[in-house]
């Protein structure tokens, strides 16, 4: 029984210590990102790396969160905030990005579908709202905000003060 005990303890205390290896990892790679930009010259290929890889460790922490239910508010909250001050430039492709938009989009509590002919809902439900995208806001129903990230992977926008992850469904 005691061989058992010590067993489990030595299970959950190794389990412990990888996730806070992981959770550093991730608190070394966002400041190191962060460090680069600040070095960078702040163009906007800068920017879409920066981004891209706070993105990158969002999904991470995200896909974490869909499988364990561990969460790190922490650097999450400090990849938001650094994501809300980066949003795309508002000359950007609109039309580009509406072409991007189209498809599967799972969050970190549900999936949401964007039809080409601008509706847009929750995978489960009714497909009735709405969506446009003029230079880089975002228009979806009674939300509205500047784009941070619209690529083959990733769908980062803001607004109301709140950042709005998504990954792309890949079917």
């Amino acid at each position: 029984m005691r061989t058992v005990f010590t067993f489990l303890i030595g299970s959950i205390l190794l389990i412990l210590a990888v996730k806070l290896i992981a959770g550093e990892q991730d608190r070394r790679e966002f400041e190191a990102a962060k460090a680069e930009y600040e070095q960078s010259s702040y163009d906007e290929a800068a920017r879409v790396t920066y981004v891209t890889k706070l993105a990158q460790i969002a999904d991470r922490l995200v896909s974490e969160y869909r499988r364990s239910g561990q969460r790190n508010d922490e650097l999450m909250g400090a990849i938001n905030s650094e994501l809300q001050k980066h949003p795309a430039p508002k000359d950007i492709d609109s039309k580009n990005l509406r072409q991007l938009l189209v498809g599967k989009w799972e969050s970190p509590r549900r999936t949401y579908v964007y039809l080409a002919n601008g509706k847009c809902g929750a995978e489960d439900g009714p497909i009735s709202g709405n969506w446009r995208i003029q230079g880089n806001q975002l228009i979806q129903g009674d939300l509205s905000g500047p784009i941070i990230l619209l690529n083959q992977d990733y769908f980062i926008y803001s607004s109301r003060g709140s950042v709005f992850f998504h990954s792309r469904v890949k079917e």
